[in-house]
Protein backbone atom coordinates (compact mmCIF):
# COMPACT_ATOMS: atom_id res chain seq x y z
CA UNK A 1 0.00 0.00 0.00
CA UNK A 2 1.19 2.96 -1.12
CA UNK A 3 1.61 6.53 0.86
CA UNK A 4 2.07 10.33 -0.10
CA UNK A 5 2.27 13.29 2.33
CA UNK A 6 0.11 15.97 1.79
CA UNK A 7 -1.50 18.38 3.81
CA UNK A 8 -4.35 19.93 5.86
CA UNK A 9 -5.71 23.27 7.04
CA UNK A 10 -6.07 22.58 11.17
CA UNK A 11 -8.79 24.67 11.53
CA UNK A 12 -8.06 25.81 15.46
CA UNK A 13 -4.36 27.32 14.58
CA UNK A 14 -5.29 28.25 10.68
CA UNK A 15 -1.78 26.26 9.78
CA UNK A 16 -1.43 23.65 7.02
CA UNK A 17 -0.87 20.04 8.83
CA UNK A 18 0.97 17.55 7.48
CA UNK A 19 -1.15 14.35 6.97
CA UNK A 20 -1.21 11.04 4.73
CA UNK A 21 -2.89 9.85 1.98
CA UNK A 22 -2.71 5.69 1.60
CA UNK A 23 -3.64 4.36 -1.67
CA UNK A 24 -5.78 1.39 -0.06
CA UNK A 25 -7.54 1.06 2.72
CA UNK A 26 -7.16 -1.42 5.15
CA UNK A 27 -8.84 -3.47 8.33
CA UNK A 28 -7.27 -1.17 10.68
CA UNK A 29 -8.02 1.65 8.76
CA UNK A 30 -11.74 0.21 8.90
CA UNK A 31 -11.31 -0.73 12.39
CA UNK A 32 -10.37 3.08 13.16
CA UNK A 33 -13.48 3.93 11.35
CA UNK A 34 -15.56 1.60 13.93
CA UNK A 35 -13.50 3.14 17.03
CA UNK A 36 -13.93 6.73 15.74
CA UNK A 37 -16.55 7.53 13.59
CA UNK A 38 -19.37 5.61 14.29
CA UNK A 39 -19.70 7.12 17.84
CA UNK A 40 -19.45 10.33 16.45
CA UNK A 41 -22.09 9.61 13.99
CA UNK A 42 -23.99 8.42 16.78
CA UNK A 43 -24.01 11.83 18.74
CA UNK A 44 -24.51 13.55 15.48
CA UNK A 45 -27.73 11.39 14.60
CA UNK A 46 -29.06 12.51 18.52
CA UNK A 47 -28.30 16.38 17.92
CA UNK A 48 -30.17 16.16 14.74
CA UNK A 49 -32.98 14.66 16.33
CA UNK A 50 -33.09 17.55 19.63
CA UNK A 51 -32.91 19.96 16.74
CA UNK A 52 -36.02 18.62 15.36
CA UNK A 53 -34.24 18.54 11.39
CA UNK A 54 -36.70 16.06 9.28
CA UNK A 55 -34.93 13.03 8.42
CA UNK A 56 -34.73 13.61 4.93
CA UNK A 57 -32.42 16.64 5.32
CA UNK A 58 -29.57 14.75 7.16
CA UNK A 59 -26.44 13.87 5.31
CA UNK A 60 -27.00 10.73 3.69
CA UNK A 61 -23.87 8.81 4.38
CA UNK A 62 -24.37 8.81 7.92
CA UNK A 63 -25.90 5.49 7.30
CA UNK A 64 -22.70 4.51 5.23
CA UNK A 65 -21.09 0.75 6.07
CA UNK A 66 -17.84 0.93 5.57
CA UNK A 67 -17.31 -2.40 6.29
CA UNK A 68 -20.04 -3.87 3.92
CA UNK A 69 -18.93 -1.25 1.02
CA UNK A 70 -15.36 -2.49 1.20
CA UNK A 71 -16.37 -6.29 1.80
CA UNK A 72 -17.92 -5.52 -1.91
CA UNK A 73 -15.17 -3.62 -3.39
CA UNK A 74 -12.68 -6.83 -2.77
CA UNK A 75 -15.23 -9.03 -3.83
CA UNK A 76 -15.31 -7.58 -7.08
CA UNK A 77 -11.31 -6.36 -6.97
CA UNK A 78 -11.11 -6.06 -10.60
CA UNK A 79 -11.88 -2.12 -11.21
CA UNK A 80 -12.31 -1.15 -7.48
CA UNK A 81 -9.45 1.13 -6.07
CA UNK A 82 -9.66 2.72 -2.40
CA UNK A 83 -8.37 5.56 -1.00
CA UNK A 84 -8.30 7.12 3.21
CA UNK A 85 -6.31 10.24 5.06
CA UNK A 86 -4.85 9.69 8.30
CA UNK A 87 -3.97 13.56 10.09
CA UNK A 88 -2.45 13.42 13.36
CA UNK A 89 -3.11 9.73 14.24
CA UNK A 90 -6.88 10.09 13.22
CA UNK A 91 -8.99 8.59 10.30
CA UNK A 92 -9.92 11.83 8.01
CA UNK A 93 -11.14 10.36 4.83
CA UNK A 94 -12.18 7.52 2.65
CA UNK A 95 -12.93 6.84 -0.76
CA UNK A 96 -13.63 4.37 -2.85
CA UNK A 97 -13.79 4.41 -6.94
CA UNK A 98 -14.21 2.38 -10.21
CA UNK A 99 -12.15 2.65 -13.30
CA UNK A 100 -15.37 0.96 -15.30
CA UNK A 101 -17.29 3.50 -16.10
CA UNK A 102 -17.35 6.10 -19.14
CA UNK A 103 -18.54 9.77 -19.73
CA UNK A 104 -21.94 11.67 -20.63
CA UNK A 105 -20.40 14.94 -21.15
CA UNK A 106 -20.73 15.68 -25.09
CA UNK A 107 -17.26 15.74 -25.50
CA UNK A 108 -16.86 12.75 -23.01
CA UNK A 109 -19.66 10.12 -24.23
CA UNK A 110 -17.88 6.31 -23.80
CA UNK A 111 -14.25 7.97 -23.24
CA UNK A 112 -13.28 6.07 -20.14
CA UNK A 113 -13.06 7.86 -16.32
CA UNK A 114 -12.81 7.75 -12.59
CA UNK A 115 -16.00 7.52 -11.31
CA UNK A 116 -15.98 8.31 -7.39
CA UNK A 117 -18.55 5.71 -5.59
CA UNK A 118 -18.23 6.55 -2.15
CA UNK A 119 -16.43 10.00 -0.49
CA UNK A 120 -17.00 10.56 2.98
CA UNK A 121 -15.12 12.81 5.86
CA UNK A 122 -15.06 12.32 9.01
CA UNK A 123 -17.95 13.57 11.61
CA UNK A 124 -15.52 16.31 13.29
CA UNK A 125 -14.69 18.07 9.94
CA UNK A 126 -18.08 18.64 8.88
CA UNK A 127 -19.87 21.75 9.56
CA UNK A 128 -23.49 20.46 9.47
CA UNK A 129 -22.45 18.26 12.29
CA UNK A 130 -19.58 19.75 14.55
CA UNK A 131 -19.77 23.38 15.91
CA UNK A 132 -16.13 24.00 14.86
CA UNK A 133 -14.43 21.60 12.17
CA UNK A 134 -11.07 20.34 13.27
CA UNK A 135 -9.42 19.77 9.46
CA UNK A 136 -10.68 21.55 5.87
CA UNK A 137 -9.39 19.88 2.48
CA UNK A 138 -10.09 16.28 3.26
CA UNK A 139 -12.49 16.16 0.27
CA UNK A 140 -10.32 18.08 -1.67
CA UNK A 141 -7.52 16.10 -1.22
CA UNK A 142 -9.15 12.88 -2.04
CA UNK A 143 -10.75 14.44 -4.97
CA UNK A 144 -6.90 15.45 -6.41
CA UNK A 145 -6.44 11.27 -5.40
CA UNK A 146 -9.32 10.65 -8.01
CA UNK A 147 -7.98 13.10 -10.72
CA UNK A 148 -4.34 11.52 -9.91
CA UNK A 149 -5.40 8.18 -10.48
CA UNK A 150 -6.88 9.01 -13.76
CA UNK A 151 -3.98 10.34 -15.45
CA UNK A 152 -1.99 7.81 -14.25
CA UNK A 153 -4.56 5.35 -15.89
CA UNK A 154 -4.77 7.68 -19.06
CA UNK A 155 -7.98 9.10 -18.51
CA UNK A 156 -6.44 12.22 -18.91
CA UNK A 157 -7.58 13.22 -15.45
CA UNK A 158 -11.40 13.05 -16.19
CA UNK A 159 -13.49 12.02 -13.00
CA UNK A 160 -17.34 11.92 -12.32
CA UNK A 161 -19.69 11.09 -9.06
CA UNK A 162 -23.09 11.62 -7.89
CA UNK A 163 -23.07 14.41 -5.23
CA UNK A 164 -25.23 13.87 -2.25
CA UNK A 165 -27.06 17.69 -1.72
CA UNK A 166 -24.93 19.02 0.83
CA UNK A 167 -21.79 18.52 -1.77
CA UNK A 168 -23.33 20.16 -4.74
CA UNK A 169 -21.81 23.37 -4.30
CA UNK A 170 -18.44 21.91 -3.02
CA UNK A 171 -18.04 19.60 -6.36
CA UNK A 172 -19.46 22.48 -8.66
CA UNK A 173 -17.99 25.77 -6.61
CA UNK A 174 -14.54 24.35 -5.30
CA UNK A 175 -13.68 21.16 -7.73
CA UNK A 176 -14.65 23.05 -10.75
CA UNK A 177 -16.62 20.23 -12.27
CA UNK A 178 -19.88 20.39 -14.51
CA UNK A 179 -23.31 19.27 -13.34
CA UNK A 180 -25.03 17.27 -15.75
CA UNK A 181 -28.29 17.65 -13.11
CA UNK A 182 -30.63 14.99 -11.34
CA UNK A 183 -30.15 11.54 -12.05
CA UNK A 184 -33.60 10.01 -11.87
CA UNK A 185 -32.07 6.81 -12.35
CA UNK A 186 -29.53 7.40 -9.24
CA UNK A 187 -31.66 8.95 -6.52
CA UNK A 188 -32.31 12.13 -8.28
CA UNK A 189 -28.52 13.04 -6.99
CA UNK A 190 -26.85 15.36 -9.20
CA UNK A 191 -24.41 14.33 -11.45
CA UNK A 192 -20.94 15.45 -11.92
CA UNK A 193 -18.00 15.23 -14.34
CA UNK A 194 -14.61 16.79 -14.46
CA UNK A 195 -13.21 17.13 -17.90
CA UNK A 196 -9.10 17.19 -18.82
CA UNK A 197 -9.17 20.47 -18.40
CA UNK A 198 -11.26 21.35 -15.58
CA UNK A 199 -8.64 18.63 -14.07
CA UNK A 200 -5.79 20.71 -14.72
CA UNK A 201 -7.31 23.87 -13.35
CA UNK A 202 -8.13 21.66 -10.14
CA UNK A 203 -5.04 20.49 -9.77
CA UNK A 204 -3.01 24.34 -9.97
CA UNK A 205 -5.08 25.91 -7.23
Amino acid sequence: MERSVIYLLQVSTDKLVEAELFDGISDPHLEAWRKTWLPEVAAAKIRLLNNQLPGSQWPVDLHWDWDKKMAQARATFLGRKSFCVLCQGELQGLMLVNLTKTGRLPEQVRKELVYVEFLSTAPWNRQELACTPKFRGVGRALVLAAVELSLQEEFRGRIALHSLPQADEFYRVKCGMSPLGKDTKYENLTYFEMTPEQAQAFRQV
